[in-house]
């Protein structure tokens, strides 16, 4: 089909919009075409491992897009801890004046500045899981021009919400897939405390596993996106952007994309287009599919044809790219490239002594770690450290690059989970002495946001401590009547209920009223049973938890009581505070938080807190469909991360063997009205209440820990 008629049927043309790790990048995303260009800064962006740009970069990149006549996209969309706060506004301000023309936003707490900022649009990010039609009318209610549709949808799921948007929809068109729908996964925070929703997700999916012991290959691990076929059928259907995903890949893999995309507006062959888009993933070895664009949800994960070689990946393509890029830059620009003071980091590889030494020096700061070591017996997934050392020196950790990488014998065979646990502590020691040169921006709030200073005031309904007796349980609809009839009478949240259950519910919990859990996902088909859940609750004088912004809007327009739930679970005051003016009577502090996020949050939120103290949080919620075999059984890494998969709300759902636990902490700076037991999940919820099951050393997930 042609570009005219793509722009008669819509009397708009489709925007591409590119992503930009570097500069490299972005000017290479203009040379191929882009209408438009998102970026990140070095922090609050959900690729921190991406080089980023720092501001005078941003301030020229946006200049360069603007000379160019193509539009400038801000990440901001990450979970903001109370101490981020300050620079997550002083970004506003400078996104403003520097004249970027919109940010992307997963925290709540940004939005209660967006009036304060009206040259600045705010597109709601993947991450805010964008499902359903009630999802984008919450949005767009919330001032949101645009939002990024969940990658999971369907054509024709995209086509029923784009029918009565009053916003802008994105979907993403080309790049990597996340096995769990995004904004909802916790595996990379669990086995080590980096967190996907604030950038610096492992990949813990990409990982082989084994099922109940027997080694099953890569069955978390999504194929690539190629949206090619149907790009007229989407623009038809009334999105406006079509998105590539790619801040951590080259400047020659987003011109290529980009160009593939730009050919297949103007009519080019499909057929020929796909061959090109194919060859996208030479360096990763996975497959392409679309099938979640046609309601195909198995088969997704699995099996890839393999890596080809360094040299298969280069040649003529990036040969062109680099003729195609100079031809854009204004003059004096032709070799631009990132300013000399940004000095990177030396690491230096060990192998002569008995253990394998790492040593990390950077801005004054010198680390050292070992590692035993460990007999090869696949050499041929053994990777050497002269290897390694090329690793290090060819990608950036969280935006920091090396300025010299050696090793005393570059044949030393290393095992791959040394690789990737060097790799990890490089990451982290370079985010800790970053952390340890910054200091908090005090909080300036804009004038015309709908929230100032005065809002930080700490509730006065939060006086339970952590270390107190829990005064709430989480149990599924399932465990419910037996629960009850067994232990003394507590407040619950019950989950996983549908319209037809709220009947059951009353009756079994008598006058002890519960909450009724909204799901944290919900595709179209599903929106009328959550919109009837809601109406019976409302009929029954329950309360409902919602926990996605779909459920808020949807509990906001039926008048009934709610509360903010881990589905939308605040990492900082300001965020909770927001919730409040948005009707949440009580807000839930994000699993995830760490023990000083967590004091953070109770010394200035001024609404009713709920900390969860233990549970089995989803650690995955999918829609790909696997092999039924697999529901119930035990899936396991080689860092015996412990799961088991089961079919919740429709949906493929991952909790953890073994719950967190920190009701033997006691913290009286974490105040809060309840303290949650989540027993969702729980083999014996009863006794897991009561404490008969619990481990002599319970985990404590991130609390202990950093949260990065």
């Amino acid at each position: 089909m042609s570009k005219e008629r793509l722009h008669l049927d819509s009397g708009r043309s489709l925007e591409i919009l590119a992503p930009a790790g570097d500069w490299n990048a972005l000017r290479a995303a203009v040379a191929a075409g882009a209408d438009a260009v998102y970026f990140g800064l070095q922090d609050l962006n959900a690729r921190r491992r991406a080089r980023n740009f720092t501001l005078e970069e941003a301030r020229r990149a946006v200049d360069f897009l603007h000379s160019h006549g193509r539009r400038a996209y801000l990440t901001v969309n990450t979970d903001i801890s109370y101490r981020e706060l300050g620079l997550a506004i002083a970004v506003l301000r400078q996104a403003a004046e520097i004249g970027v023309d919109a940010i992307l936003v997963r925290d709540p707490a940004l939005l209660a500045f967006r009036k304060a900022f009206p040259q600045l649009e705010f597109h709601f990010s993947t991450q805010t899981c964008m499902a359903n039609s009630a999802d984008v009318a919450a949005a767009a209610e919330l001032g949101a021009t645009r939002v990024v549709l969940a990658r999971e949808l369907s054509l024709e799921e995209i086509r029923r919400i784009a029918q009565h948007s009053p916003i802008d929809l994105e979907v993403f068109g080309q790049g990597a897939l996340c096995f769990s729908v995004s904004g909802r996964c916790l595996m990379s925070s669990w086995v080590g405390g980096r967190s996907g929703n604030r950038g610096l997700c492992a990949s813990p999916c990409r990982v082989p596993w084994s099922v109940d012991g027997q080694e099953v290959g890569h069955p978390l691990s999504m194929h690539d996106l190629c949206a090619l076929e149907h790009i007229v059928q989407l623009h038809e259907s009334g999105v406006r952007a079509v998105k590539i995903e790619g801040r951590l890949k080259t400047a020659d893999w987003v011109a290529r994309a980009v160009g593939i995309y730009r050919r297949a507006l103007a009519g080019d062959s499909i057929d020929e287009l796909k061959s090109e888009a194919r060859s996208l993933t030479n360096y990763t070895g996975r497959e392409l599919t679309d099938g979640y664009l046609i309601s195909e949800r198995t088969n997704l994960t699995g099996s890839n044809r393999g890596r080809l070689g360094r040299d298969e990946m280069s040649g003529e393509a990036g040969d062109a790219v680099a003729d195609d890029v100079a031809e854009v830059l204004p003059e004096g620009e032709e070799t631009a490239a990132f300013p000399a003071e940004r000095k990177g980091f030396e690491f230096i590889l060990g192998t002569a002594n008995k253990r394998i030494e790492c040593q990390l020096r950077w801005h004054g700061t010198d680390v050292t770690w070992e590692y035993p070591k460990t007999v090869v017996r696949r050499v041929h997934k053994a990777v050497t450290a002269g290897e390694l050392c090329q690793m290090v020196q060819d990608r950036y950790f969280q935006g920091c690059a090396a300025d010299h990488v050696e090793t005393d014998d570059p044949e030393f065979l290393l095992v791959p989970r040394t690789v990737n646990a060097i790799l990890d502590r490089i990451s982290a020691e370079i985010g800790r002495i970053r952390r340890a040169e910054k200091k908090p921006i005090e909080i300036d709030f804009p004038e015309g946001g709908s929230l100032t200073a005065s809002d930080l005031q700490p509730a006065t309904t939060n006086v339970r401590a952590l270390g107190d007796m829990p005064n709430r349980v989480r149990i599924g609809i399932g465990q419910l009547e037996d629960f009850v009839s067994r232990v003394q009478p507590v407040h619950l949240i019950v989950e996983g209920a549908g319209p037809e259950d709220v009947t059951t519910i009353v009756q079994v919990c008598r006058k002890h009223v519960p909450v009724v859990a909204l799901p944290p996902v919900c595709f179209e088909d599903d929106l009328p049973q959550m919109q009837e859940l809601v109406e019976r609750c409302r009929k029954a004088r329950l309360a409902v938890e919602v926990n996605s912004w779909g459920g808020w809007w949807l509990a906001r327009r039926a008048g009934i009581g709610f509360e903010a739930g881990p589905g939308l679970g605040v990492l900082n005051p300001l965020a909770a505070a927001f919730l409040r003016k948005l009707g949440a009577r009580s807000v839930t502090i994000s699993v995830e938080a760490d023990r000083r996020q967590i004091e953070d949050i109770c010394a200035y939120a001024p609404v009713a807190l709920s900390l969860y103290v233990m549970g089995r949080p989803p650690l995955a919620i999918s829609r790909a469909e696997l092999p039924e075999e697999f529901l119930g059984r035990v899936f396991a890494d080689r860092r015996d991360l412990r799961m088991r998969p089961a079919r919740e709300w429709g949906l493929w759902v991952f909790r953890p063997l073994t719950p967190f636990d920190w009701r033997r902490l006691r913290n009286d700076r974490i105040r809060v009205k309840h303290l949650v037991v989540d027993l969702v999940g729980s083999p014996d919820p009863v006794g897991e209440w009561l404490g008969l099951t619990t481990r002599s050393r319970p985990f404590t997930f991130n609390y202990f820990r950093t949260l990065q």
